[in-house]
Formats: structure tokens, sequence, C-alpha cells
């Protein structure tokens, strides 16, 4: 009797194992079209989830930021295309990259070097130049040079 109760035991443990298989399949390397679509359909859920989770921690500032994001990525997106850049095709590339910056930014030396060699003059103009820009953009936007018309109710109105 209690062989029959084990072998019960493992044939649940074995389905159980065998139900979470296509959730796995699902992320394989290889390139069947079906994969690759379910990889992307999941990585767009991800994004979407992590995007209104922000909307909802960033309050009523979620739709200027947003906007600001969108107007971003479509100059980006027209950089992109204008200067025909292409991405990486080898991953050695990336990988490389990113190791030299994160090197150079965990190394003192590497900044030391840079500060008196003058390279943070161009990094604090071109700093200056896009908060220049930035508050330019909001001004415009704004149509007012001071900021915006808010209306206050309640007894909190006298105390500011």
């Amino acid at each position: 009797m209690p062989s029959v109760m084990i072998r019960n035991v493992a044939q649940v443990a074995r389905v159980s194992r065998m139900t979470k298989l296509p959730s796995a399949r699902a992320y394989s390397t290889s390139p069947t079209p079906n994969s690759t679509n379910g990889m992307m359909e999941r990585a767009q859920q991800i994004g979407s989830s992590i995007a209104k989770t922000a909307e909802r921690m960033l309050g009523r500032y979620s739709e200027p930021i947003m906007y600001n994001l969108r107007v971003a990525g479509s100059l980006m997106k027209q950089v992109y295309i204008a200067e025909k850049l292409a991405p990486p095709t080898n991953l050695g590339t990336w990988t490389a990259a990113y190791r030299q910056m994160f090197a150079n930014a965990t190394n003192p030396s590497w900044w030391t070097h840079t500060l008196p060699a003058g390279e943070w003059r161009r990094v604090a103009l071109y700093g200056t130049e896009a908060v220049g820009l930035f508050a330019i953009g909001e001004i415009i936007g704004k149509r007012s040079l001071i900021g915006y018309k808010l209306t206050t109710q309640g007894k909190d109105h006298s105390s500011h």
C-alpha cells in the first residue's frame, strides 16, 4: 500500500514538472517564430507593467514626464534614421563597451586624469546647455516666465 502512495506522489511531481516545461521552452534560444513572438510579448507585458507602476508612483507628474519621454524617444528615432545608425551585431562589442565604461567609472586615476585634462569643462558645458534648453522649453510650454497657475483650496491656503 505505501508503494502505491509513493508512486502517485511521484506521478504528481512528474506531471507538475511537465506542466512547467512549456513556459521554460518559450524562452529557449531556438530561432522559431513562435518562441520569439512569445518572448517579445512577455517583454512588452513586463515593460507596460513597469510603466504603469511608475505612473502610479509619479502621480500627477506622470503625464508631463511621459510626454517628455515620448518626445525624447521620437527625437532619438529621427537621429537614428538620419545618421543611418545600426546596433552592433556582435555581443562582444556590447560587453566590451560596457566593461570599459564600468572600468573607467570605478577607477579613481581615470577621474583624476580626466579632470585636469579639461574634459570636465566640456561635461559642465553640455550639462549647462541641457539645463538651459530645458528651462527655455518650460518657459515656452508654460507661456509664462514665472510658473504654472495653481488653484489652492482649503484652510492651508493663507499660510503659504
